[in-house]
């Protein structure tokens, strides 16, 4: 019998935490994922619209291809494998066929509500909720990136912890699921669909009138762009959003 993820649902901060520490308190390694919507868990390379003749394994290849030709001279220190060079594609908003997670719930539960909800002026029955994932793998889900595998082959999709390659990985505490491609189906599986992964998943559902306070709540806690994007870009967007207001903080 297919088993659909656990869904609760948190109304604040207070609430987010709760939960963590009344359903996680015995358990270390669990992974979160924060989504402005409720997104199936597919890579964004699947939502790619292919060129007329290419087949999406291809797009991928010629994807990382030029990226490793292009790239270099961007970066210190240079990647020495696939998973390094995926990774840090992703991280710079690459399509892959890798997931973000997180080991920080913090972290997670901004990039739910860090913008506005969709929809933010249409009628609040219209408004997308935001979800927080939680994902508790087993030790057996888990694959080392060592030189001399691929993430484009293995049996199943994995987890696995990139190397600190980038501030934003570290600031992040960034985590990866690596999709894996079914030849017999020709598409990616959602991790919410797969039976191994559905049980290991729980959705936390945040209310879009519930946005404004936890985004003001865990600015409180140094949770922000600016810590959470480590760059200029991110300082700047912090410094904005301090001295303005977004479309659900107007009163």
């Amino acid at each position: 019998m297919k088993k659909n993820p656990a869904v609760v649902s948190a109304k604040s901060l207070s609430d987010f935490t709760t939960w963590l520490e009344n359903t996680f308190a015995d358990i270390d390694d669990v992974l979160f994922r924060g989504q402005r919507e409720d997104w199936t868990l597919l890579p964004r390379i699947v939502r790619l619209q292919l060129r007329p003749g290419m087949s999406l394994l291809d797009t991928e290849q010629r994807l990382l291809s030029d990226f490793k030709l292009q790239a270099p001279s961007f970066l210190d220190p240079i990647p020495q494998t696939d998973w390094e060079w995926l990774s840090l594609a992703q991280h710079h908003g690459m399509a892959t066929r890798l997931l973000d997670w997180t080991s920080n719930p913090l972290a997670a539960l901004w990039f739910a509500v860090e913008k506005p909800p969709s929809n933010p002026c249409s009628p609040k029955q219209h408004k997308s909720p935001g979800v927080v994932w939680a994902f508790v793998p087993t030790k057996n889900d888990y694959v080392e990136a060592l030189p001399g595998t691929s993430p484009f082959s293995g049996g199943r999709t994995r987890v696995f912890r990139p190397k600190h390659i980038a501030r934003r990985i570290i600031a992040q505490s960034g985590w990866f699921t690596v999709h894996k491609y079914i030849e017999d189906k020709k598409k990616f599986i959602p991790l919410d669909q797969q039976p191994h992964y559905a049980k290991a998943l729980t959705k936390i559902v945040i209310s879009p009138d519930d946005f404004c306070d936890i985004r003001y709540d865990l600015d409180r806690c140094g949770v922000n762009a600016a810590s959470m994007l480590t760059d200029v870009a991110g300082l700047c967007r912090h410094i904005e959003w301090s001295h303005s207001l977004l479309e659900d903080e107007i009163e």
